[in-house]
């Protein structure tokens, strides 16, 4: 059963959750930001300040204690999955001041800014929709993807994709938190917050539409090598583009989007042909390349 949407840490009651087991399992190689669950939060009355206790196996704690070697009352950057953030979270200590048994507590600041949901004019201004890659190439691209900057991912089934692709454990229901996960780890990297959303459509025509016809994109780019020099590269296209509307970018199967048909069916429901060359790339490399030239062309999301 492929997962229609992911949802969000709170709602899955992620403080004993497996996801959380999942997360203290998981080697966290880089924590530009401290990122907690809403649910291991709590307000501390009557200032209002939202607090997370962490234990002291806790891999974000261990990230504290030896890496940033914070003591008591110093500032760390930290934040709430999906909500706010904080550049100034009080690190507090409790049990010997910053032993190997001590637990944390984060002290991240007012509750009513660090559970504040960000409006989707705060998101990142680029979509996704991929063409579902090798299952192992799927996993190593998800955190990639959201640590550059990614609203909403779209996967879909195109005539190159191997059925078998969908067999990925990620897309089962029961590991959406190893989906999550995945994603979390790129957002930590990146220093964000904002979980990049994910939709699985299989059926690509009724994706593309119906779906994709409603939901108000002002742009959608459709990404294919190009051999003749006629279609523009998609920085051109992007540096022409005004206002904040924002941009869907489609990435086909590493085979190739089928020609004429799936072309012609794209075109058909508004996205505009675009390319990087006329090189053949793979999905990881494309996604890489074409995210970040989205970003550098529409100009960087604001540091809140």
């Amino acid at each position: 059963m492929v997962v229609a949407s992911l949802l969000s840490g709170h709602a899955l009651g992620l403080r004993h959750s497996s996801f959380i087991r999942y997360y203290r399992a998981t080697p966290v190689v880089c924590l530009n930001r401290l990122l907690v669950e809403e649910s291991e939060c709590r307000i501390m009355k009557p200032e209002n300040k939202l607090v997370a206790d962490l234990d002291a196996a806790d891999p974000r704690v261990v990230h504290v204690r030896e890496v940033l070697k914070a003591e008591n009352g110093k500032t760390v950057r930290a934040g709430v999955l999906d909500k706010g953030r904080s550049d100034a979270a009080t690190v507090r200590w409790v049990g010997a001041a910053g032993g190997k048994d001590s637990a944390l507590r984060l002290d991240l600041g007012a509750a009513d800014e660090l559970l504040r949901t960000p409006p989707e004019s705060e998101r990142p201004r680029v979509d996704l929709l991929l063409c579902m890659p090798r299952p192992l190439q799927f996993g190593r691209l998800l955190p990639m993807i959201s640590s550059l900057g990614v609203s909403t991912l779209w996967v879909t089934e195109a005539a190159k994709t191997p059925k078998a692709f969908f067999s990925s454990h990620l897309l089962r229901k029961e590991k959406e938190h190893e989906l999550r996960a995945a994603l979390v780890e790129g957002v930590t990297q990146a220093g964000d917050t904002v979980v990049p959303r994910v939709r699985v459509r299989r059926n690509m025509r009724r994706l593309v539409e119906q779906e994709l016809q409603v939901t108000g994109y002002a742009h959608k780019l459709l990404c294919h090598p190009a051999r003749d020099g006629s279609t523009p590269t998609i920085s051109s296209v992007l540096r022409d583009i005004d206002g904040q509307g924002r941009v869907l970018l489609a990435v086909g199967p590493e085979g190739g989007w089928e020609e004429p048909r799936e072309l012609e069916l794209l075109r058909g429901c508004g996205f505009r042909q675009v390319t990087l060359g006329w090189r053949t790339l793979r999905s990881d490399v494309a996604v890489a390349s074409l995210l970040a030239v989205a970003h550098e062309c529409l100009g960087p999301d604001e540091y809140p």
